[in-house]
């Protein structure tokens, strides 16, 4: 297919009209194996098998005495005619040409800066892949003597490796595999006034079983609060403590506003040698964090060593102490903004903290660690979401709640955060496993 699709551009090329300056080929070819359970007995089990041809077509012009590029992305599959194939590039030609972009080049052939992680998948045969997994996630369940035991209601797993093969018209070229288990579960357990439920889901690269039962473990010993839990009292001048997921989400913010894209498109309120930190410059920072970009995470499945554009990734540190010292993303933007080239990292890394999770524990705060609707403004950095289960220390019990909400806003919080010491493995990070902020406004169910 590869082939026929380079064969198809030669045709374009010589048909005249409407050129391609450069073309990229990404050609991925995929097996997943899918898992759905209800209870603990497997409902469904199939294996899906799947190939995708992406071209992207880049058309040269010029617009007020400047250069430009323009492009355009198609998906061309195994059973189309060459006839077919020529009138998608044509369409993908002429859609290009009408988009007037600043100019940027494509990289050309080069070797990979980093190694990525070689997956404990890869030495297993089909049939334990899921298997493994599947035990894991049940481990929790299995090995309980409570009775009545809080269980796994529904659980959908899937396992998948996909082979990538990217080339470009620049000579760039490069194969990749990945391998990415995930899955989906609901624990439940039995409260005063019925059954109470609460979703998790986990991303993996490697057959981590520890990782993985303590996944489940965690949401079966919430769930067993969530059935116990009392209504959020109304909450006066009290730290919040947001851990996993939400943790995450609030250091992507810092993340996210260091690109190239961000940035260029005047969405950031960051610019090189700001403190990221700080709301104003008299502000002082409570816990300075250091952010690296990251090209492999071990056991994260979007480690890459390329980013889309097919420009090599190498580990880079992107916030020291608070203060913003490079800018990554797409290396267009890199070039429009007038930076070096780091590329799009799919993943990244925080420091640890200054505090343990016992530390940041010990004062009064409610702790929030389950949200039925959790959301987080890219740009304003303003944040909110509606309590599913929370613990509310009083400075001698820990008491579980629900119901209610917070909101707040990073960008007027972060310089008096503190992180936990501890990290864990995120959807995208290795971070800290917690972030403790003052000045959220709680919102109590009665």
């Amino acid at each position: 297919m590869k082939e026929r699709i380079v064969k198809a551009l030669e045709r374009a090329e010589k048909k005249g009209g409407i050129k391609a300056a450069e073309w990229r080929l990404v050609s991925t070819n995929s097996s997943r194996q899918e898992r759905y359970y209800v209870k603990d007995d497997l409902e469904l089990a199939r294996e899906v098998e799947e190939a995708r041809q992406s071209l992207t077509v880049y058309v040269d012009g010029e617009e007020g005495g400047k250069k430009t590029r323009g492009e355009a992305t198609i998906s061309l599959q195994p059973s189309f005619s060459d006839e077919e194939i020529d009138a998608k590039i044509a369409q993908a030609l002429f859609a290009a040409s009408i988009s007037k972009n600043p100019w940027f080049d494509l990289p050309g052939a080069a070797a990979a800066k980093s190694v990525l992680p070689v997956s404990g998948f890869e030495t297993m045969d089909e049939t334990s892949r899921a298997e493994v997994c599947r035990k894991a996630l049940f481990a929790p369940e299995t090995l309980s003597e409570e009775k009545p035991c809080p269980r796994i209601n529904a659980l959908e797993l899937f396992v998948s490796k996909t082979s990538k093969h990217f080339i470009n018209s620049k000579g760039a070229r490069f194969d990749t595999v990945q391998w990415k288990g995930y899955s989906e579960f609901i624990v439940e357990a039995k409260g005063d006034s019925g059954p109470v439920e609460l979703f998790d889901d986990i991303a993996f690269s490697q057959p981590d079983t520890a990782r993985l039962t303590a996944a489940t473990g965690a949401r079966l010993a919430n769930v067993k609060d969530r059935a116990a839990a009392v209504p959020t009292p109304a909450l006066k001048n009290l730290p919040v403590i947001l851990e996993g997921r939400e943790a995450e989400e609030i250091f992507a913010w810092f993340f996210n506003n260091a690109s190239t894209e961000s940035i260029f498109m005047k969405v950031s309120p960051f610019f090189l040698g700001i403190n990221v930190q700080q709301n104003d410059p008299a502000s002082s920072v409570a816990d300075p964090l250091d952010i690296w970009a990251e090209s492999a995470i071990p056991g994260l499945p979007d480690s890459s060593s390329y980013d889309s554009d097919g420009f090599p990734l190498e580990r880079t540190l992107v916030v020291k102490k608070g203060t913003l010292k490079c800018l990554t993303g797409g290396i267009r933007y890199a070039d429009w903004l007038g930076q070096p080239r780091k590329g799009a990292f799919p993943l990244f890394s925080v420091s640890e903290g200054s505090f343990s999770l016992e530390q940041l524990r010990n004062q009064p705060c409610l702790e929030l660690i389950k949200f039925s609707d959790f959301r987080l403004e890219t740009t304003t950095g303003d944040f909110g979401g509606e309590i599913r289960l929370a613990y509310w220390f009083d400075g001698t019990r820990r008491i579980p709640v629900t119901g209610g909400s917070i909101s707040g806003s990073v960008a007027e919080l972060r310089s008096t955060m503190v992180r936990s010491k501890e990290r864990g493995l995120g959807a995208r990070s290795l971070c800290p496993v917690a972030v403790k902020l003052t000045g959220v406004s709680i919102t109590g169910a009665l």
